[in-house]
């Protein structure tokens, strides 16, 4: 496999030499946001470095390589050719990134999310410490405005999940309560919040400590002070098992696909655990509640892909990879590389016929993976939601639409990581351009009954029950809910605005075992 050209040489590369200009770096041949030329920025050369190594990976790298110069790959080798040609433009790496990703959009691009808005620079080291070792900082409570039957225009402040072993999980904020007021300050309903375009909310959910006092769905109200601090994740918010006319249905519900093989997050026990207990009891259908998944390690998605496909699937190509052509020509995508095909590997003794996957909008990357991986092998249902649109129409939301992602580079120093957009997977049929998110064979108003998780009752996991037991998503309480000439827009419970999404959201990451540097 040819890795040489990823060395770098960091002395050599970081050195400068007069070179003729052959590709502007304000427009770089697509219409996007030029830079000022006149202004170069090279005081600083931590930063300079930082710049430099950006857009030297993202060229070898990115997915959407051809779009981004120079055209003739082999200048990126030359001596303060990167740094004279384009970095010294920009104050920061992060500035770079942008203009790169920028660069991705093709014409033709506008109704779709087929370019780079994913690739990120990890200064602070939170991704590596969230899925690999499942460690966190923050107050561990997510939470939304949602506008209810009573609320009339305006909407209230509601917590839709909370982190187990989290600052908010220990003050006992759970998923439903509605948040009354922050530090005495009661006015934080969306109207309040919008004319201040949401400062005063996201001061407080980003400050260190703060007072919460909130309401549970009962009425009682408590008042709780919370710090953000460090705390070891369990992504797993419900596990259980229903009993419907004589079926065994297994439930499991998970926030992240945090790396199944870091034996110091015990992530694989905890799931062994809970599959070994679906197996014990017999179930014989399986949800998998995914619904404010975000993604992480992809080798998760295929330790749970092993534990799900029916045996006859065993051994069968469960995904492969699409990367860029520079990197196929180094062979990337051979058997035995890091990129090579992946097969199934039928693990427990769990024989389904089929799955149901609870989505949202906000269900991304990794949990996709597991989705259109199974797809070919087995009936894969989905639970999707409804919302409202700008013109109170009902919409049914897919999946975000994130069949693309990357592994973290160490640049300059190990306190940061560059994420670049690198690979796109497709299934055994070829499938794998849902960008626009994968369809849902039904949708519910999630919150028309804001119950927790693993609740049967609540409206999503009560449709696949359904269909379960009678074949028809339909439960008799949304239908009964459903008002006639459309009025249901104004008469269901709706998220009106998600302040806060899981730190991982929309992270579909491969950690390899080479050093791409050496």
């Amino acid at each position: 496999m040819r890795i040489v050209y990823l060395t770098l040489a960091l002395g050599l590369f970081f050195s400068f030499s007069a070179c003729k200009k052959e590709v502007n770096p304000t427009t770089g041949g697509n219409p996007v946001d030029p830079v000022d030329p006149r202004e170069v920025y090279l005081d600083n050369e931590h930063e300079n470095k930082v710049r430099d190594s950006i857009w030297y990976y993202y060229k070898v790298l990115s997915l959407w390589e051809s779009y981004v110069p120079p055209r003739n790959i082999n200048d990126i080798e030359k001596a303060g050719y990167i740094r004279n040609e384009y970095t010294k433009y920009y104050e920061t790496g992060e500035d770079v990134l942008d203009y790169l990703m920028d660069l991705t959009k093709a014409p033709g691009t506008e109704s779709t999310k087929n370019y780079d808005w994913y690739s990120f620079l990890d200064r602070a080291g939170e991704v590596s410490g969230e899925i690999q070792d499942a460690v966190a900082t923050s107050y561990g409570m997510y939470v939304f405005y949602l506008q209810t039957e009573t609320s009339g225009n305006n909407a209230y402040l509601y917590v839709r999940m909370v982190d187990k072993n989290s600052p908010a999980y220990k003050a006992g904020i759970r998923r439903g309560d509605m948040i009354l007021g922050i530090n005495g300050d009661t006015k934080i309903d969306y109207d309040s919040q919008a004319a201040q375009n949401f400062r005063g909310i996201n001061t407080y959910l980003s400050s260190q400590s703060m007072k919460v006092r909130f309401a549970k769905p009962d009425g009682t109200i408590t008042e709780k002070d919370i710090a953000s601090v460090q705390y070891k994740m369990d992504p797993v918010m419900d596990s259980r098992v229903f009993d419907r006319d004589g079926k065994k249905v297994g439930y499991l519900a998970f926030s992240s696909f945090v790396n199944v093989l870091e034996a110091k997050n015990g992530m694989k026990a905890t799931f062994d655990g809970i599959f070994s207990d679906f197996e014990s009891k017999g179930i014989n259908e399986l949800i998998v509640d995914l619904r404010y998944n975000g993604g992480g390690a992809v080798v998760t998605a295929e330790y749970l892909a092993d534990r799900i496909v029916p045996t006859s699937a065993d051994k069968d190509l469960m995904y492969k990879y699409e990367v860029n052509d520079l990197l196929k020509s180094w062979d990337w995508l051979e058997e035995g590389e890091g990129f090579a095909p992946v097969y199934f590997n039928k693990t427990g003794a769990l024989n389904l016929s089929r799955v149901y996957f609870l989505v949202t909008n906000s269900t991304a990357s990794a949990s996709e993976l597991l989705i259109n991986s199974l797809t070919p092998h087995m009936q894969v249902y989905m639970v999707g939601t409804n919302s409202v649109n700008n013109q109170n129409q009902v919409v049914g939301n897919n999946t975000y639409g994130k069949p693309v992602g990357f592994f973290g580079l160490p640049i300059v120093d190990d306190d940061i990581e560059l994420y670049v957009t690198s690979f796109k997977t497709l299934n055994k049929k070829g499938e794998g351009d849902y960008f626009n998110g994968l369809e849902p064979n039904a949708h519910v108003w999630e919150f028309s009954d804001f119950r927790d998780f693993g609740d049967d009752e609540e409206p999503m996991i009560a449709s696949a029950l359904n269909h379960i037991q009678n074949g028809t998503f339909a439960t008799v309480a949304s239908r009964v809910a459903i008002a006639s000439n459309g009025r249901i827009t104004t008469k269901r419970p709706k998220a009106v605005s998600v302040l806060q999404e899981n730190r991982l959201n929309n992270g579909m990451y491969k950690f390899l075992k080479k050093d791409l540097r050496k």
